[in-house]
This record gives C-alpha cells, structure tokens and sequence, in this order.
C-alpha cells in the first residue's frame, strides 16, 4: 500500500498540472477572442456590408446589423429571413458559425455550421466570407 506522504505528493503534482493546463487554456482563448473580434472587425463586417450594397444595386433590399460578436444581412421586412456569422466561445475552441434562417410558410428553418474555429480563424478571408454568404443567399433572391 502506498505511503500517505506519496498520496499527497502525487495529487499536488496534479493539482500543479491542472492549473498549468487551465493557464495555457486561458491564453490560448484570449488570443483566439482577440483574432476573431479582428477577423469579425476587418473582414466579415466589411463583406456583409459589400454584399447588402451590391444586393441593393441589383433590386434586393437587404440590411446588415452588428449584434455583440456577430454580424447578420436580412431580408428588409423579415425578421426571420436572414444570414448571420456568430463567434461561439461557448465551447474549448472559440468558432466562428454561420447561420441561415428561412420562412417557409408557417415553419422557420434554421440550418448552422462552423465557418472556421480556433487557430484556423487567422487563415479566413474574404473570399470563405464571399463563398459561404453567396451560397446561402441564392434561395433568398430566387
């Protein structure tokens, strides 16, 4: 049977790890906020607000808003229609998620999925913003 004192030694060697664990966690989720606030900032706002302008331009009126930590583009008039990047730290890895939300007579739909999370939100650019908004917009100017 082990010795008490090698117990105690054993579970402070734990605790000592844990805590460095959940130190290295914390860094990395601020550094991850701080890319995605910039990504959200300098990338995705600028793109909805590029995309609403040129939907406007061609006869579709639709407006862009900013929520804390997400941007949305909507059908004028509907509040159900609409397409939105969310930053979700809800979870170990901060994730940028696109959601979609059509009427469909009665029936609300709502379709989500990760755009991008953790490290990999440094690598995202216009042109993944252009390509998922472009995909999701086509059944709203049908």
């Amino acid at each position: 049977m082990l010795e008490s004192s090698e117990i105690r030694r054993q579970i402070r060697l734990m605790i000592a790890e844990s805590r460095r664990g959940a130190e290295e966690r914390r860094a990395r989720a601020e550094s991850e906020v701080r890319a995605g606030e910039r990504l959200l900032r300098t990338v995705v706002v600028p793109m909805f607000k590029t995309v609403a302008s040129a939907l406007k331009t061609e006869g579709h009126a639709f407006r862009v808003s900013t929520p804390v930590d997400s941007v949305r583009i909507s059908v004028e008039g509907s509040g159900e229609n609409f397409i939105e990047m969310i930053f979700d730290s809800a979870h170990d890895q901060l994730a940028l998620r696109g959601r979609v939300s059509r009427l469909r007579g009665r029936q609300v739909l709502v379709d989500e999925r990760i755009i991008g999370a953790g490290s990999e939100l440094s690598l995202l650019g216009d042109e993944q913003v252009l390509e998922f908004l472009l995909a999701e917009l086509q059944p709203f100017v049908d």
